[in-house]
């Protein structure tokens, strides 16, 4: 783990030196996405699919995130969990990174139950109209006792 750490360390100093400026030049870009959620083993079992969108308004080296996800439990419908939230990120050139909430509904065959607010750290990459993301969820009140992990690729407009 430790290793896997210092080389994202180390590819993301490299990463900020060569490649320009992040591609929200813009006040605001809208970016949908897809990726993949696993338990914090890495064992992928269950899996989760995710597709979503977010809207980041710029506001120099800070930007606001709302955004929306749905989550497919082994990629079905029953259950499916609808993820709003919003982050509050740091852009360092084409990095960022930063932290916020989100609120689980789970909509089932004919019910919706509401979960509790989870803690949402997430950092990326934005190259040209591309977005890369990697997050972790967990909950608020036992942090780290149950962690969701993740990652996603995005197209901007």
């Amino acid at each position: 783990m430790k290793k896997t750490l210092v080389l994202a360390v180390c590819l993301a100093a490299v990463l900020t030196v060569f490649v320009s400026s992040a591609q929200a030049a813009g006040p605001l870009n809208f970016y949908i996405r897809g990726g993949i959620l696993t338990v914090s083993d890495f064992s992928f079992d269950p899996i989760f699919a995710l597709a979503g969108a977010n809207i980041d308004f710029n506001l120099g080296r800070l930007s606001i995130s709302p955004e929306c996800d749905l989550i497919l439990y082994n990629f079905t419908f029953n259950p499916a969990i609808l993820l709003p939230g919003a982050l509050l990120n740091f852009n360092v050139g084409p990095l960022y990174f930063g932290a916020g909430a989100v609120l689980p509904l789970f909509i089932g065959s004919g019910y919706t139950l509401q979960g509790d607010f989870l803690f949402k750290a997430n950092a990326g990459l934005k190259v040209g109209g591309f977005k890369i993301q990697a997050f972790l969820l967990t909950p608020f009140e036992n942090f780290f006792t149950f962690t969701l992990i993740g990652a996603t690729f995005g197209a901007g407009f």
